[in-house]
């Protein structure tokens, strides 16, 4: 194979055929061997490449020469749908390879006929009737059913989960709506795709149904392609646990009315309990508090009232679900909401144990309108290590961002495997001409009161010696605001995290080519702004994780008890990652030039700074601002 995959990334080769200014990449070309050849021999590979790799095509054109039945997986429907609607019909032109590739989400992305026909009926979603007439004239038109095709329906709308399905509440083959189901025929073609996109959330969960035994959502395949791989390990976290919300409860006690008025009609016992379920529910959220937080569920269980209020939940649903059993018989949905209640007593009950369990992380996400409980388990090796063992496939895990300090050691043992081809493909970005390292000299600690006061100089002296075309990225929304406030009067556009959606304020960002953009959390990474738009990247300060955070404190208090160190272990590698997802926004291309400010004086002061310096790409170094000012000055005068 490996002159087939010459034939295609030489010079003159297929993709300079078919891509405008496509230029060779010895990386990419290596890359592209060796996933080929993980792919013959069914191995294992970790691999990180650099931005500018290439790398996306170096996993796709293998996967699609191999012939094998591969599954790619993404950290973000963003990329799921780049691959699918742009990158595959680019290589389906260039290789002349006939293949069939097949995109598949979770099921809360597909419109569901049989709820939108209940949303329809239901007086509660009357203020939506407009909207839900587009979705019933739009069901008619789309071949898909994926919601993300058009803009009917907001993300976090509350009618979303009331026109789709969730693994409980799915009718399967008793669903009247069966034959038209878009879930259904999306899933159809996943079994018959040679290449299949997906993303890390629906890989985890079906990795999650396969363990219990519970089912699967993929297809089996001959080899696995999880891109933005540094991403898995969190995601594998929330899937492997249990996780039971005030939001499920309260639709199983709504469908419990809804089903039994169509089939029950004589047990109107059924809705006083699905009644008072509710009002415990009710009581049982009131008790925790105002405040939006993630806690520690043993924190939770010290508040007056919580543990009583729980055990009369437990009490309600137990009753409700013994008047299901009597029911089920009645009706398939009646029999599919017994099912419902048995599974969240079971999540439960985990939460009402006099001691908890040593391999689960036990905690609670407290919104204004809702509960979610979670039992997390606090090691996921075991999982990945039996999974990859089990059956002889191939397995690819690549990123831009998996090295700390130029070892892979990380994210091989988060996962738990022992047995991988480990390698790195740096960046053929020339980051000695095309970068700057500007490392300013603040005088106290990112704790202290007047830190803001010197991140908020030096923001205002990179915005003008860049002219704009700046991203300032900080780890907490108060750092955030408190500096858009005092950049109000800026001479330049300021785009502000919260005040629009991200991806309305990264098509302005690139529109005025002259904006400043102030981002946390989700501007780290998946942004891709190429060209002089963004010229400066500053960073408030060393991403370490909140520490208040109940699922990171459960693992550091765990390898504590077990003589480990958690910072060297866990968090200092988290935060690396981070920063480089951070700095991987800056020099997107050949042509691109910018300069990086890093402002936490603990990269310099503290001894662990070295490693976070020594994870970076080889850039010039500075502490003095004059120099930024040269630079820009130099750049403006070569372009």
């Amino acid at each position: 194979m490996h002159e087939e995959i010459a034939q295609v990334f030489s010079d003159g080769g297929l993709l300079s055929q078919h891509i405008d200014g496509y230029a060779p990449r010895p990386q990419q070309l290596e890359m592209a061997n060796t996933i080929a050849e993980t792919l013959s021999d069914s191995t294992v590979l970790i691999a990180e490449a650099g931005t500018g790799t290439g790398k996306t095509f170096a996993y796709l054109v293998p996967a699609i020469l191999s012939g094998q039945k591969i599954i790619i997986s993404t950290g973000t429907k963003n990329l799921q749908d780049q691959l699918f609607s742009r990158d595959l019909p680019t290589l389906r032109k260039a290789l002349a390879v006939p293949f069939q590739a097949a995109l598949l989400k979770g099921r809360s992305n597909y419109l569901c006929h049989y709820r939108l026909d209940l949303a329809q009926h239901d007086p509660l979603q009357a203020q939506y009737s407009d909207t839900l007439y587009e979705l019933q004239v739009w069901s008619g038109q789309t071949r898909t059913g994926d919601l993300s095709e058009e803009d009917i329906l907001e993300d976090g709308m509350s009618l979303w989960p009331k026109v789709t399905s969730t693994i409980d509440n799915c009718l399967g083959q008793s669903c009247p709506n069966n034959t038209e189901c878009f879930i259904n025929e999306a899933r159809k073609t996943a079994q018959e795709a040679d290449i299949l996109v997906v993303n890390h959330h629906l890989l985890m969960s079906d990795m999650s149904l396969k363990s219990s035994g519970q089912g699967e959502v993929l297809p089996s395949a001959d080899g696995y392609i999880i891109d933005e791989a540094h991403q898995l390990p969190d995601i594998a976290t929330q899937f492997l646990g249990d996780r039971i919300s005030s939001h499920q409860i309260q639709e199983l006690c709504r469908d419990t009315i809804r089903e039994m008025v169509k089939d029950a009609a004589d047990m109107a016992s059924l809705q006083d309990h699905a009644d008072k379920t509710e009002a415990c529910l009710r009581a049982f959220r009131l008790s925790l508090g105002e405040k939006e937080q993630r806690l520690p569920w043993r924190s939770l269980l010290e508040k007056m009232g919580v543990e009583n209020k729980l055990a009369s939940l437990l009490e309600c649903i137990e009753d409700l679900s013994e008047q299901l059993a009597q029911a089920a018989e009645r009706g398939k949905g009646l029999e599919q909401c017994h099912t419902r209640s048995i599974g969240i007593l079971n999540i439960l009950r985990l939460f009402n144990q006099e001691h908890e369990n040593d391999l689960l992380v036990l905690w609670a996400d407290i919104r204004s309108a809702s509960i979610t409980l979670h039992a997390t388990p606090h090691n996921i090796s075991d999982y990945f290590h039996k999974w990859i063992d089990q059956k002889r496939q191939a397995w690819v895990f690549t990123s831009a961002t998996l090295t700390v300090a130029g070892k892979l050691k990380n994210f091989s043992s988060q996962l738990g495997i022992s047995n991988a081809q480990n390698v790195v493909w740096p960046s053929p970005f020339d980051f000695e001409k095309q970068s700057l390292l500007y490392m300013p000299s603040i005088p106290v600690d990112p704790n202290h009161v007047d830190y803001l006061k010197h991140i908020i100089e030096i923001s205002k002296e990179m915005i003008e010696y860049s002219q704009g075309r700046t991203f300032l990225l900080f780890t907490s929304y108060r750092a955030l605001n408190i500096v858009a406030e005092a950049l109000v009067d800026s001479d330049y556009p300021l785009m502000v995290q919260g005040r629009a959606s991200k991806s309305h304020l990264l098509t302005e960002f690139r529109s005025h080519g002259n904006a400043v953009l102030l981002g946390t959390n989700s501007f780290w990474e998946g942004v891709d702004v190429r060209g002089e738009a963004l010229s400066c990247v500053l960073i408030d300060k060393i991403p370490f994780a909140a520490p208040d955070d109940p699922i990171l404190q459960a693992k550091i208090d765990h390898l504590r008890e077990r003589g480990g160190n958690p910072f060297t272990s866990i968090q200092i590698p988290a935060a690396v990652i981070q920063l480089k997802q951070g700095i991987g926004r800056l020099i997107r291309d050949n042509s691109d030039y910018g300069v990086l400010v890093l402002c936490d004086p603990r990269f310099l002061t503290k001894p662990y700074g070295k490693l976070f310096l020594r994870s970076l790409p080889p850039m010039p170094i500075t502490q003095k601002s004059e120099d930024v000012a040269k630079f820009f000055k130099e750049k403006a005068g070569t372009n």
